[in-house]
C-alpha cells in the first residue's frame, strides 16, 4: 500500500481544498504559464461527485483511467479513495495530449494538492498502453474512461479495459450522450453483459435530442458493471447492438443492406423462397428502404414481368 496512513486527514483536506478552489476560480494553469478555463474539457462538480461517490461505494483497490484533462476526475477518485482508508497501488492515468494540449496542467494540480506520488502517468496513448497491461496481466476493480470520444476511440478503450476489469468490476464512461460514445456503451451491454449500474447528467435533457423508439434521455456520464460470469460468445447480437441508436445514422440500413444483397443473390441463382426471406428480413430491419418491397414483389412474378415491374431490361 502506498504510504499515506500517517497524513491520510491531512491528505483528503489537501485535496478538497484543491477541487474548491479550481471550481471557484474556474481556471487551471499549466506548468509554462499557460492558463485555461476549466470548462468545456473538466467534469462539472455534478459529475466528480458521481465519480467520488461511485468509488467510495465500490471500494476499488486498483483503478485506471483513461483521459486526464485537467486532472479533475482524478482529485475527485482520489479524494473517496483515502476516505475509503487509502491507495492501495498507484492510480494508473494515461493521457497522450497532456503536455502537448494541457501544458501538463493536471499534474501541476496533482502535485499543488499533495497526491502526485499517488498516481502513476503514462504519455502514451490508450490504443498502445492498454495491451500493454492486458499483456502484463494486470486487473483492475474501477476505471474511469474520458478519452477520443469518436466510435473507433472510444470502442477501442472499452475493448481493452473489459479485458483488464476483474469480474463483477465497473467502468465509468464519460460523455454517454454523444452517439459514439454511447453506441460503443451499448455493444458491451448487448454483447458482453455489462448491467448499467447508474449515470449522471447536470442538465435535464434537451427534447427529442439522442432520443429514438422510446429511448429515455442518456446521461453525460454512465456506470456499467462488468458480470461476475462472461456468457459465451457463440453469436454476436448486432441487430439489438443498433436498436435504439439515433436516426441520424441510420446504423439499421447496414444490416437490411446486407439481407438485400443476400436476396438479390439468391435470386440470381433462382431460389425465390430464400430471396423472399431476405427481403422480407431486410423490410423488417429498415421498414423506410422502400426499394426492398418492390425487390420482395419482385419474388412473386413472372421473370417478364418482374423486368418490366422493376424497370431492368437484364436478368438479376
Amino acid at each position: 500500500m502506498v504510504n499515506v496512513e500517517a497524513s491520510e486527514i491531512t491528505g483528503r483536506a489537501q485535496i478538497r481544498a484543491q477541487i474548491e478552489k479550481l471550481y471557484r476560480e474556474g481556471m487551471v494553469h499549466g506548468d509554462d504559464g499557460f492558463s485555461q478555463s476549466l470548462y468545456p474539457t473538466s467534469v462539472t462538480p455534478g459529475r466528480g461527485k458521481f465519480l467520488g461517490d461511485l468509488v467510495r461505494r465500490i471500494k476499488p483497490a486498483a483503478t485506471i483511467e483513461v483521459g486526464m484533462g485537467w486532472g479533475l476526475s482524478t482529485l475527485h477518485m482520489l479524494e473517496a479513495m483515502l476516505e475509503n482508508g487509502g491507495v492501495r497501488q498507484p492510480h494508473i492515468i494515461m493521457d497522450p495530449y497532456q503536455a502537448k494540449n494541457y501544458h501538463n496542467g493536471a499534474r501541476r494540480v496533482l502535485r499543488e494538492a499533495g497526491v502526485d506520488g499517488l498516481v502513476e502517468f503514462h504519455q502514451e496513448p490508450s490504443e498502445i498502453f492498454l495491451p500493454k497491461l492486458v499483456e502484463q496481466g494486470r486487473r483492475f476493480d474501477f476505471a474511469f474512461i474520458d478519452g477520443d470520444h469518436r466510435f473507433d476511440g472510444a470502442f477501442v478503450d472499452l475493448v481493452f479495459i473489459h479485458k483488464l476489469l476483474k469480474p463483477g468490476g465497473v467502468m465509468a464512461v464519460d460523455d454517454t450522450e454523444l452517439d459514439a460514445v454511447h453506441l460503443a456503451c451499448q455493444f458491451a451491454i448487448t454483447n458482453w453483459g455489462y448491467t448499467f449500474e447508474a449515470g449522471h447528467s447536470d442538465r435535464e435533457a434537451s427534447p427529442g435530442r439522442h432520443r429514438h423508439r422510446g429511448e429515455q434521455p442518456r446521461p453525460q456520464v454512465g456506470a456499467y458493471r462488468k458480470p461476475l460470469v462472461e456468457g459465451e460468445r457463440n453469436q454476436l447480437h448486432f441487430n439489438s447492438f443498433f436498436d435504439d441508436f439515433s436516426p441520424y445514422i441510420r446504423l439499421n440500413r447496414l444490416a437490411s443492406n446486407q439481407l438485400a444483397h443476400e436476396g438479390l443473390v439468391a435470386l440470381r441463382e433462382g431460389d425465390r423462397e430464400a430471396a423472399r426471406r431476405s427481403f422480407r428480413e431486410a423490410i423488417r430491419q429498415d421498414p423506410t428502404h422502400a426499394k426492398n418491397l418492390f425487390r420482395y414483389i419482385r419474388t412473386y412474378l413472372p421473370p417478364g414481368l418482374a423486368r418490366a415491374f422493376t424497370g431492368r431490361s437484364k436478368r438479376g
